[in-house]
């Protein structure tokens, strides 16, 4: 039997109750809908859940829960599927005699909820949280019996500590399937997920978002000049008409790209001297490309002076992300290979970047006639290939100039298509 402190409430035709429950008591009491002993026989119009994905509750919820002392859960719906009838509320109007007359009509909907324990709870909604509850606190014995044991399972610990969590839980009565069905449904359809740029803009754990946003702070390579944002933090694209160099959702690839040797996770920020080195490493990559390269050079004195770049962004692809987060791939290579992104750099106002040029047909554009940017990972790879191999060919190992050989060849439908001029 199990007391919970609880608020009765009621939205259309639906009555439940909001209470806390102990994360420990929480794990014991609430299962999901797959470990219904019926769950096998059930049709698809009877199941009111959706499979769990194990693999982002053990690689990713799990870890967040155990490492991070500032986890936090939204509430849980959880599903009475049977012995509503032997639940009890009672609230504190019935168990103090004397109330204030302000108080009385809130205190009716203010009281106690008693479980028995023969009541079976389905979470709901929330199944993807319970079960990493469930998991940090128990260890592998948490994982639900029938999955495939992974290396990564393997190595889970458990965290009895974590039982002691409060967790918000609502208590909905299953009066039929359907119902039931319904409003999961329309919770998750009408739940709207956050943008890229909103997760950039507010995750604190990771290294990729921190040293992105830090790097149009003012007084930094990307600050605002005047009251003109260098960096379009609102949306992922940029117009013809956008006065922005670029947007966080590039800076954050091209931070990725940067760092990728230096072994950061985006789920664990490291220590504050990894955290300096790293945002100094991608603001130099900023610095050199706005001290080097002309057009840069064009951009920001036209922003000075609050004139427009439409025609600067029409005649040139460096003024496009997607070319901007190329580069990243030119300056791990240089790194990798111990050139000079001084150098490099200085070297990339050599190139052709117009539109016009056939030579990014098929690499970074679609064609010269709709100037439309391929914006697939692999396709900004190839192009950060080929841009290395213009201005570090030298540096290429026989697979890597294959790989250039490759690339073009692909990109102009023609096994003889030569390499390129290097600057």
């Amino acid at each position: 039997m199990a007391t919970l402190g609880c608020i009765k409430a009621r939205m259309g035709d639906t009555d439940y109750y909001i209470a806390k429950i102990s994360a420990g008591e929480l794990i014991d009491r609430v299962g999901i809908a797959k470990e219904m002993p019926e769950w096998p026989d059930m049709s698809a119009e009877e199941k009111m859940q959706r499979e769990c994905d194990i693999r982002r509750i053990v690689e990713e919820i799990v870890p967040y829960v155990v490492t991070d002392h500032d986890h936090f859960f939204s509430s849980l719906i959880v599903d009475i599927y049977m012995g509503f009838e032997d639940i009890s509320f009672e609230p504190l109007s019935d168990v103090i005699s004397k109330i204030p007359t302000a108080y009385k009509r809130p205190m009716q909907d203010m009281g106690f909820i008693t479980l028995p324990g023969k009541e079976r709870l389905i979470a709901l909604d929330g199944q993807h949280r319970l079960l990493s509850l469930k998991i940090a606190i128990k260890g592998i014995t948490g994982v639900p019996g029938g999955t495939k044991v992974t290396p990564s399972m393997n190595e889970l610990k458990p965290h009895p500590e974590l039982a002691s969590d409060e967790v918000c839980v609502i208590l909905v009565r299953h009066t039929d399937t359907k119902k039931i069905r319904k409003i999961f449904n329309k919770i998750n359809k009408y739940a709207k997920q956050t943008s890229r740029s909103d997760n950039i803009i507010t995750s604190d754990d990771d290294i990729f978002a921190v040293t992105a946003r830090k790097l149009f702070v003012p007084g930094q390579p990307l600050a605002a000049v005047g009251e003109i944002d260098l960096v379009n933090w609102r949306s992922n694209t940029l117009s013809q008409r956008s006065k922005n160099l670029t947007t966080l959702s590039a800076l954050y690839t091209i931070n990725e790209t940067i760092l990728k040797d230096d072994g950061f996770s985006q789920k664990k920020l490291p220590n504050e001297d990894d955290i300096e080195a790293a945002y100094q490493k991608v603001a130099c990559f900023w610095n050199v490309l706005l001290k080097k390269i002309k057009v840069f050079q064009k951009y920001l004195l036209l922003t000075r002076e609050d004139r427009p770049v439409s025609r600067l962004r029409e005649e040139n692809l460096l003024l496009k992300p997607v070319t901007q987060m190329a580069l990243a791939h030119v300056a791990l290579f240089a790194e990798r290979h111990g050139a000079s992104w001084e150098e490099v750099a200085e070297k990339l106002n050599h190139i052709d970047w117009s539109f016009e040029n056939d030579l990014w047909y098929n690499i970074l554009v679609i064609g010269s006639a709709n100037k439309k940017m391929i914006t697939g990972k692999e396709s900004v790879r190839s192009a950060g290939v080929v841009i290395s191999y213009i201005t570090m060919g030298d540096c290429m190992n026989q697979a890597e100039l294959e790989e250039v050989q490759q690339i073009i060849r692909n990109a102009k439908n023609d096994e003889l298509a030569e390499l390129p001029a290097r600057v």
